[in-house]
């Protein structure tokens, strides 16, 4: 067994060598920290990581390690574990070059195109799984059969419409806001912003999308998900906390750490250095989405037509998940953020209200 390892937020990873050159590795649960406010059930949360990595090998080309076994109880080793196949290699988020490019470049200007290229199609391909439901992603071990069950973070849900989820969504990030934010922040008119939210996204929703189908998605799907090899080819999807069939507007989110940063709805900047870093991200989001677009016309192929209230691309850079967006930066509690998204917000519902007034008066 080797004696270096990995440790993150969740997993500790050792690598097993063999004497006929065969690797393996072991990925083990760390346990919670008192902080974190970990999953009521550390077991169901297991399970469903499992889950997903076991249905993207059967049903995509997405590259995920082969798993050869689990143990979701402790009672082994003292701590969940899975072994799965060995795959060597880095962080994606490890290898961030500011150098070559300071919007969050990857490698030299090729190896970012193509890394780029390779994230578009994994998040295409990833939403493409579709479920009746919205919650977390379970396999049945006696039929081996997946399923949607409930949120494996809170043990609700599942959810049969994305406005019920956005309901839950709501209340989860107060709690947390009450949890973790500075009491200055829970004084403000800001804290208020979730339920702010909510009539927001009811607002703008597509009504033909809230009864589903729901596609796989991440919240924080991006670099540190995935591991590459030095000419920054995609090794491995590895890192599937989190990964849950949710509303298009949050499959449509921009992948993590990537620059590819959706300025929220009537936000002005005004600095020089915004206003470059702006225009640079405009055109890095252009990309991105025509990455989108040629990825689903490929799995288009020979196959039914996909409705445009599912197509990825459609919603990419919509107000409806730009509204998603400001939610998750909403968990920064940082005073700066949340007076630009009550100013976005805010004026969002005014000219949603003003366009239903006008509707009215034409009548």
């Amino acid at each position: 067994m080797s004696k270096v390892f990995e440790v993150g937020m969740s997993h500790m990873l050792r690598d097993v060598h063999f004497n006929d050159g065969k690797a393996l590795t072991v990925r083990l649960r760390m346990p919670e920290l008192s902080f974190m406010n970990g999953p009521p059930d550390m077991k169901m949360e297991f399970r469903s990581e499992v889950a997903c990595m076991k249905l993207f090998k059967a049903r995509t080309s997405i590259p995920v390690p082969e798993v050869y076994h689990f143990e979701p109880e402790p009672h082994d080793i003292g701590a969940p574990y899975v072994i799965i196949e060995h795959l060597p290699g880095k962080h994606a988020y490890d290898m961030h070059n500011p150098a070559h490019d300071p919007l969050d470049g990857f490698g030299t200007p090729e190896q970012d195109r193509k890394f780029r290229r390779q994230l578009a199609a994994i998040q295409v391909e990833m939403t493409s799984l579709k479920f009746d439901k919205i919650g977390s992603l379970y396999q049945n071990p006696e039929t081996e059969e997946f399923s949607i069950g409930p949120d494996c973070k809170t043990g609700k849900g599942p959810w049969k419409s994305s406005l019920e989820y956005y309901h839950h969504l709501v209340n989860r990030r107060l709690e947390e806001c009450l949890r973790d934010a500075p009491e200055a922040t829970k004084d403000d008119l800001s804290f208020s912003l979730p339920i702010l939210f909510e009539r927001l996204i009811a607002m703008y929703v597509d009504e033909a999308s809230i009864s589903g189908p729901f596609g796989l998605t991440h919240f924080e799907f991006g670099p540190p998900n995935l591991i590459v090899n030095e000419q920054f080819d995609c090794l491995t999807f590895l890192d599937f906390r989190g990964l849950f069939s949710g509303p298009i507007e949050v499959q449509a989110l921009c992948p993590y750490f990537t620059g590819l940063d959706i300025v929220p709805p009537f936000h002005v900047k005004t600095r020089p250095s915004e206003i470059k870093r702006k225009k640079a991200g405009k055109r890095r989001l252009e990309e991105y989405k025509r990455l989108v677009q040629e990825h689903e016309r490929k799995m288009q192929a020979g196959g039914p037509p996909i409705k445009a209230e599912q197509r990825l691309s459609e919603m990419l850079f919509s107000e409806a998940s730009a509204i998603v967006t400001g939610l998750q930066c909403y968990r920064k509690h940082e005073d700066l953020i949340h007076e630009t998204l009550m100013l976005s917000f805010s004026r969002l519902l005014r000219r949603k209200l003003k366009e239903s007034i006008e509707e009215k008066n034409l009548k």
